[in-house]
């Protein structure tokens, strides 16, 4: 809880204490989309599958310092979606689980820009992002010990359903999937492309560091491909 306070409040700091030049602060609006899915310990889940695509649109805001260093930030909603299969005591209770999430992400950026040209600029970046996770509907959950009949779950709710006897399990077993965590932080990195000092274009690797689902030990990753206008 400390954690997510403090990197908020880092981050307003930085931003308030900067100079109001409108030639050094830019605003912009990005949107694009995403390929993520889940790091895991592979005694609890494994993938299922390639990565899922998503979405995300947000807002940026740069501030260029002297020598061309840059502090970067914004605010990005962003939907991920992916499958996984979950253990339970090396049985898979959970063969093919979708993932479906959204996220609200701050990041602090600290960036680069080189100049190529009058027109082109490319600006390399490293830094840490804070998460507010949420639902996004309803997700498949398929039970494999009922006809391998589909359910639907919510990650935010976390699910559990009654293995019966019959399945090789002298009694009855309840087996359950915790419900995934509602902050979250990671780190970043990518390059952006800002082109005629108006257009921009960015692609960027993320990943959690904290676990968002303790269970399985899940931490989120993926690509984010962008296009934008800076204001």
């Amino acid at each position: 809880m400390k954690k997510k306070y403090l990197i908020i409040t880092v981050l307003f700091t930085c931003f308030c204490l900067l100079p109001a030049s409108a030639q050094q602060v830019k605003f912009g609006i990005e949107a694009g989309g995403n390929w993520s899915h889940y790091k895991n310990d592979k005694s609890k889940a494994e993938q299922v599958g390639s990565m899922g695509g998503g979405f995300q649109l947000g807002g940026t805001v740069d501030y260029e310092f002297k020598h061309h260093w840059m502090l970067m930030s914004g605010l990005t909603w962003m939907q991920t979606r992916s499958s996984m299969e979950l253990f339970n005591a090396s049985v898979p209770f959970f063969p093919d689980t979708e993932i479906k999430m959204n996220h609200l992400n701050i990041p602090i950026k600290i960036g680069y820009n080189i100049r190529i040209s009058k027109s082109l600029s490319l600006i390399p970046y490293v830094g840490i992002y804070g998460s507010i996770n949420f639902n996004a509907g309803k997700c498949d959950v398929k039970n494999p010990y009922y006809m391998g009949e589909t359910n639907h779950w919510r990650p935010m709710d976390g699910y559990s359903y009654i293995v019966p006897t019959e399945a090789d399990i002298p009694y009855e077993y309840e087996a359950t999937i915790d419900a995934f965590r509602r902050w979250n932080y990671g780190a970043v990195g990518g390059m952006k492309a800002v082109i005629a000092g108006r257009y921009t274009v960015s692609l960027q690797y993320y990943e959690s560091i904290k676990k968002v689902q303790k269970q399985c030990n899940l931490r989120n990753y993926g690509y984010q491909l962008n296009v934008g206008y800076q204001f």
